[in-house]
């Protein structure tokens, strides 16, 4: 199968990967600093994804998005799955969409809310609660992380300090790369 993520079509757009995401300016942006999170290993749709990458890619999304509101002083973000082509889904690779907004970005995401007739709503709870036995769905429970600390290395040769309480301070370290010191926080 042909695919322009894992064929590396676009390989100038990439900020940063790891052994399970490449983080990227959009193909397409929509606003400016529009980025993607792709899965490394190639899934066509979001069902395809085993749990773990997925919860990855979530918490990915969500550092790219704070990393956003620092950087660019954005005063939102959008985070968008178009899961299939019906919705909206161009790249046949499962993705997270992180769109940077502000307030007077003019970019249009809403659309028109229609009232849903009382019978048609009958008929669909009707019909998921005959095909779906909530009782057999996996309870997953959730596990509190601890917050990443952040460190910097220090490459300076340090004294012995005789009020030393045996912990270590942080080291200061130069990055090579500008775009992983900024995606370092992504676990």
């Amino acid at each position: 199968m042909e695919c322009i993520i894992c064929d590396r079509k676009h390989e100038n757009n990439i900020l940063y990967e790891n052994d399970r995401i490449i983080i990227m300016l959009a193909v397409e942006p929509s606003v400016s600093g529009h980025m993607q999170i792709f899965s490394k290993e190639h899934y066509t749709i979001m069902e395809q994804a085993p749990d773990d990458v997925l919860n990855y890619m979530i918490s990915s999304a969500n550092k790219i998005s704070m990393i956003l509101f620092e950087l660019l002083k954005v005063h939102g973000t959008n985070m968008i799955i178009n899961n299939g082509v019906p919705a909206g889904q161009k790249i046949p690779h499962f993705c997270v969409d992180i769109l940077p907004r502000r307030t007077d970005d003019n970019l249009k995401l809403d659309w028109a809310l229609k009232q849903a007739a009382p019978e048609a709503l009958e008929s669909i709870q009707r019909i998921i609660n005959e095909g779906m036995n909530l009782r057999d769905l996996e309870v997953i429970e959730e596990k509190r992380v601890e917050p990443a600390r952040t460190e910097t290395r220090n490459m300076d040769t340090k004294k012995p300090d005789p009020d030393d309480d045996g912990q270590d301070e942080p080291v200061r370290e130069k990055k090579t790369n500008y775009y992983h010191q900024l995606f370092e926080r992504i676990p």
